[in-house]
């Protein structure tokens, strides 16, 4: 049975992008992005979007569309994707998603439910529980209200039981009831999902040299117009940002934050890699050879399943 999307994943510098669109063209496809930060316009360097030749051979959706002082958060970003893929179906194409923000995928294809907004009293009145009578106490105290979710999470992880004791407390249903609730395109098209796979060595040397292209390309003075034009809360959290403009306002010089970047941005490749590892959905590609032979090696798999 064939799938009806694809989804290219995995850590940032792996070749995704290209990929995506190598795949788009052997197969009539369309790319969208699920990438936080690519959503944005004027942001080029910082995000690494695709550029216009690559635009021009594939049509690209959800890149290059949002203004930076605006905020663009995954359950947009959800809404958005769903129509796109009514769409591009119904004009007979394929849709193909590739990124790297697991957030997002995880909206769109399992869905996000609708929680209650924190609530910072209890909160700190179940902190102090932990405090005074043990993380277990808390742990044994979800578990009789919630035994599903306290199965899943260790008597340390004081932050997710509080939160799952907070849900429960404010909305009646605990936070398992709620998960299996919340719906997402799963339930009417068939994914497949391929993640991009290097050696951390590779990984990291690909980061730095781009890191070092991004600065020859005007980084730095892509951060400085958008700090003149004005930049929203979510736009401001791509990396580069944060350490140019500290170099902006003096606080280090260009080494320290051309150093700092390229360890922020393994430290992110890190942690995009730990999110997706958690995915057993995903087929892993090895990445480290040419392109077609990547997109040759996923349509193999792909006609296998």
């Amino acid at each position: 049975m064939k799938p009806d999307i694809i989804f290219i994943v995995g850590p940032t510098s792996s070749g995704k992008s290209a990929v995506a669109a190598e795949l788009a063209v052997k197969i009539g496809g369309e790319v969208i992005s699920c990438d936080s930060m690519q959503v944005y316009k004027d942001m080029d360097i910082i995000t690494q979007a695709p550029d216009e030749t690559l635009m021009n051979r594939v049509k690209h959706h959800l890149v290059k569309e949002v203004s930076p002082e605006k905020n663009f958060s995954a359950a947009q970003f959800a809404e958005r994707a769903e129509y796109l893929i009514e769409d591009i179906v119904l004009r007979k194409k394929f849709p193909i998603f590739v990124g790297g923000t697991g957030l997002y995928v995880k909206a769109l294809v399992d869905g996000l439910f609708d929680s209650p907004a924190k609530n910072e009293d209890f909160r700190k009145r179940m902190e102090r529980e932990a405090e005074e009578k043990g993380e277990e106490y808390l742990h044994e105290k979800l578990r009789a209200l919630d035994p599903r979710t306290a199965d899943i999470l260790h008597p340390n992880d004081i932050r997710r039981i509080v939160r799952a004791l907070e849900v429960l407390e404010f909305t009646g249903e605990t936070i398992s009831d709620k998960k299996s609730e919340a719906e997402g395109i799963a339930r009417k098209y068939k994914c497949e999902f391929y993640g991009l796979k290097l050696p951390r060595e590779v990984l990291y040397a690909r980061i730095n040299k781009r890191v070092d292209v991004m600065f020859e390309e005007g980084l730095v003075d892509e951060v400085k117009r958008l700090s003149l034009k004005g930049i929203g809360e979510t736009a401001s959290k791509a990396l580069g940002v944060k350490e140019i403009m500290s170099f902006l306002s003096g606080n280090n010089d260009i080494e320290k934050a051309k150093e700092d970047l390229k360890k922020n941005t393994r430290r992110y490749a890190k942690r995009q890699m730990t999110w997706w590892g958690g995915d057993d959905r995903i087929v892993w590609i090895k990445a480290d050879r040419s392109t077609s032979d990547i997109v040759g090696d996923i349509l193999e798999r792909s006609a296998e399943r």
